[in-house]
């Protein structure tokens, strides 16, 4: 809907943890198992797995998803988010408070130039409206000095609470003041409702329809207000010929 294309496709679907999962399951996945009244659970192994925190199926059933993910002839390569947080109570990041951040930024390969740092302000844009502020670290492809798109991974801390705005998630945009033309002329095309209702309309053909409530649809629509605002504000403070860059523009930020 926004135009980024930069995530794999997934889909929702119903799965069978005793039938489908359990049967194929490592013996290190199986013995994380665990039956809480009538419903299948599971923890996992991973860094913040718990035994404590299991994921429960409504008896053996629960919703899922499945990813078609890149070939391996494709690796990925991670990188440290600029605005990423320091996750350390008492401890704020740069960005946090040193306003003029975003020019460091700009000395800094590879957003001295080329499309990496665009790519950063609308994945920015993207985490804002769905409310997913853990944006710690992203991908590219591998070996390709800053050319190649940054990749939508790892957006599961989303749709949280559909009623709190973190603003902070848009800092590289109000930070930076800059934007894809592509990207500003869309955000204004889903104004007026449009955006909910074409993401409803798409959810609405999904096995595990109907994925987001609508306090989280209406959400969506509020923060894309706010991000048309915070573009205004740019725009008022240094002029549109600066804030929106042309996609195919040789960008240069020194």
């Amino acid at each position: 809907i926004l135009g980024f294309r930069r995530a794999p496709l997934v889909v929702g679907r119903f799965v069978n943890l005793r039938t489908e999962i359990k049967p194929v399951a490592t013996e290190q996945l199986l013995g994380t198992f665990m039956t809480l009244g009538n419903n299948t659970c599971f923890y996992g192994k991973c860094y913040y797995c718990r035994e404590t925190e299991p994921a429960c199926a409504d008896g053996d059933i629960m919703e899922g998803s499945v990813t078609l993910w890149l070939p391996d002839v494709w690796p990925l390569q991670k990188h440290r988010h600029p605005w990423g947080r320091t996750y350390r109570e008492g401890k704020l990041a740069r960005w946090e408070y040193d306003e003029s951040y975003c020019d460091a930024v700009k000395k800094t390969s590879p957003y001295d130039s080329g499309p990496r740092l665009l790519d950063i302000i609308d994945t920015a844009i993207f985490d804002y409206l769905i409310g997913n502020a853990d944006r710690h670290h992203y991908e590219s492809f591998q070996d390709d000095e800053g050319a190649s798109m940054l990749i939508l991974l790892d957006n599961a801390k989303s749709f949280g609470n559909p009623a709190l705005d973190e603003r902070s998630i848009l800092a590289p945009l109000y930070q930076c003041c800059i934007i894809r033309v592509s990207t500003w002329n869309r955000l204004n095309y889903l104004k007026n409702g449009v955006l909910k209702s074409a993401l409803k309309t798409a959810m609405s053909h999904d096995p595990i329809s109907p994925v987001l409530s609508d306090p989280h649809l209406d959400a969506l629509d509020q923060r894309l207000l706010s991000i048309l605002a915070t573009v205004k504000q740019c725009t008022d403070q240094f002029g549109p010929d600066v804030v929106l860059v042309e996609d195919r523009m040789t960008l240069s930020h020194l």
